[in-house]
């Protein structure tokens, strides 16, 4: 057996302990320093008479995850059964089956504060501002599985002739949130990288009513540019409330060029860069509160018609649709590089 000692100092130092099997002159390869040799370490840990800490580099050893990096993003992603933002259309159950409603505890209050997508079985994607801590509002858990809120059950009702037919969902369910990460560079410049990641406490069950969205995992994917996108939430709704049913609103792609030169106009502090896009403001269609960090996207051609995100709801005038001004979504197909890397695999 071939285990290496771990020391953790100002470097990383690796010690071969060579024993037992020094015959068979197994090979072993050191990377550079990297995320994903911490990754390995944690999960090639072994147990070595009077070594303190030590990974384990014999093939049968190691643990079968060796394409995991590869495969963080699941391919059956997507997938809808049926192929509140301000002005939207109420949705059915099991359209969207990827979205996530983030809760918060704030004095003991737990509320519904921000949306996100599932993006894997233990993955949420949401905007930064969504999940940077605050001395008042602490992150408390995900929602998945949701459509309308307060309701135990789910359920479309299809009427043939005089038959009533009902198709329903599972319930909800709830997880608490193993830890969360937003991107370094968060509001630098102002509103911009505004992405994160909440990884669940534990592997997500797929069903019918729970399932990923895919991302723009591919180079023909990322520089795909649509003339509408479907924009979901449960946020503040042009009457000033929140809609306790899942809604949608097909909004049109602005240019950033046009976008800044109306934000500008508006005399909104707000720079656009390059990793950000511009989509709504007109019709009085808009994102709003309590939509933050949900997912903007579209059906593409990704192994069939698929559901892809390419934008996170970041920030807006907060007007919900009233002035006609173009929400603002973090670019995904720019993030993908960022959100790879600090995925974990879950074994």
């Amino acid at each position: 057996m071939i285990g290496l000692s771990l020391l953790i100092g100002s470097v990383w130092t690796i010690i071969i302990l060579l024993t037992g099997i020094q015959s068979q002159n197994v090979p072993c390869t050191t990377p550079a320093p990297s995320p994903k040799l911490a990754k390995y370490i944690t999960r090639a840990a072994c147990a070595l008479p009077g070594v303190e800490r030590s990974i384990c580099c014999e093939p049968q050893e190691v643990s079968p995850c060796s394409t995991a990096e590869q495969n963080l993003l699941s391919q059956d992603c997507g997938k809808t059964v049926f192929d509140r933002v301000a002005h939207g259309n109420v949705t059915l159950v099991f359209t969207y089956p990827w979205m996530a409603v983030v809760r918060y505890n704030e004095g003991g209050r737990i509320f519904d504060g921000c949306g996100g997508s599932l993006i894997n079985e233990r993955y949420v994607l949401t905007a930064a501002h969504c999940i940077k801590p605050r001395s008042s509002r602490k992150l408390h858990s995900v929602i998945l599985g949701e459509h309308t809120k307060g309701q135990e059950v789910d359920c479309e009702v299809y009427y043939l002739g005089d038959t009533v037919d009902r198709d329903c969902a599972d319930t909800v369910e709830e997880y608490s949130i193993e830890s969360s990460e937003f991107h370094s560079d968060y509001n630098r410049p102002k509103y911009n990288n505004d992405i994160g990641l909440i990884r669940l406490d534990r592997n997500v069950i797929m069903k019918d009513h729970i399932q990923p969205i895919c991302l723009p995992v591919t180079a023909d994917l990322q520089k795909q540019i649509f003339d509408k996108y479907i924009l979901t939430g449960w946020g503040t709704t042009e009457n000033g409330t929140a809609s306790d049913i899942l809604l949608k609103a097909f909004l049109p792609r602005v240019d950033n060029r046009d976008c800044q030169q109306i934000l500008t106009r508006k005399r909104l502090n707000i720079q656009l860069g390059s990793k950000q896009m511009c989509a709504g403001g007109k019709g009085l269609v808009d994102a709003c509160k309590g939509d933050s960090g949900g997912p903007l996207g579209t059906f593409a051609n990704h192994q069939g018609t698929r559901f892809v995100q390419y934008g996170i709801v970041t920030t807006g005038i907060g007007s919900c649709g009233q002035n006609s001004v173009p929400g603002v979504y973090s670019r995904v197909a720019d993030y993908m590089d960022w959100i790879l890397e600090k995925m974990q695999p879950n074994c």
